[in-house]
């Protein structure tokens, strides 16, 4: 499901994003200042987010790490909100049990001052998603274990755009590998419905100091090995200081 949503959200629609940064102290301050300061005073603004989205597209697995004839594409992880509200309103009347899992707010990736970059790889039929972000602590591990406690089996039922739904969603904590992270967590997700095959997902999240990074995808995968990457995505990410 993880793989799924980052996929989706490379396709979303963040023409929105521009006005959703605007604070009303900024919106007075540019009713006092002369347009073309207001114009300079966003582009700096502008250039200063490109920079550090650019910080931590380097941090991220690229093809040189992954296996041959792998396919590779960056997005951005604050399309995710996005994707999400789409998700939603297509899920409208859909009934979550538990009711109060159907929001996943210990999301480490859309958390309050973090920044965040993500790419997926894919062959054939496979696919891998890795991304890092700024603002990480162990309480993120700490938020999706309690998740995860709480809402390891989740039955979702209804009607989605005109389609009857019906799913079991059970997730668990495995073994993660042995990697040199402060914090690890890895979970395994298996989606069960007659419309779709029981195709296991797992994350692996890691921190290091103030910064994480997870990889997620099949751990049966014969294209790419989960374990490794996620060593290999650490230690990219500490490459980078």
């Amino acid at each position: 499901m993880a793989a799924t949503l980052f996929l989706a959200a490379c396709g979303g629609d963040d023409e929105s994003g521009d006005d959703a940064t605007t604070t009303p102290d900024e919106t007075a301050a540019a009713e006092e200042t002369p347009a073309d300061d207001a114009t300079d005073d966003a582009a700096a603004e502008e250039e200063g987010g490109e920079s550090g989205a650019s910080g931590l597209q380097t941090a991220l697995l690229a093809a040189e790490d992954l296996p041959d004839g792998a396919t590779v594409s960056a997005f951005d992880v604050a399309q995710l909100s996005s994707a999400g509200e789409s998700m939603a309103q297509l899920l409208e009347g859909v009934t979550y049990e538990p009711a109060d899992c159907q929001s996943y707010d210990t999301n480490p990736l859309q958390k309050d001052g973090a920044e965040a970059a993500g790419m997926t790889a894919t062959s054939g039929t496979d696919v891998l998603v890795n991304a890092v972000y700024t603002n990480a602590s162990a309480d993120d591990v700490a938020g999706i274990q309690e998740y995860y406690d709480r809402c390891g089996e989740i039955t979702i039922s209804g009607e989605a755009a005109g389609q009857p739904l019906d799913m079991t969603v059970r997730t668990t904590t495995v073994e993660a590998p042995e990697v040199d992270a402060e914090e690890v967590i890895a979970v395994e997700t298996v989606t069960e419905s007659a419309a779709m095959p029981a195709v296991p997902t797992r994350i692996i999240y890691m921190i290091d100091g103030d910064r994480g990074v997870y990889v997620a995808g099949n751990p049966e995968s014969a294209a790419f090995d989960l374990d490794a990457l996620a060593v290999a995505a650490l230690d990219k990410l500490k490459a980078q200081g």
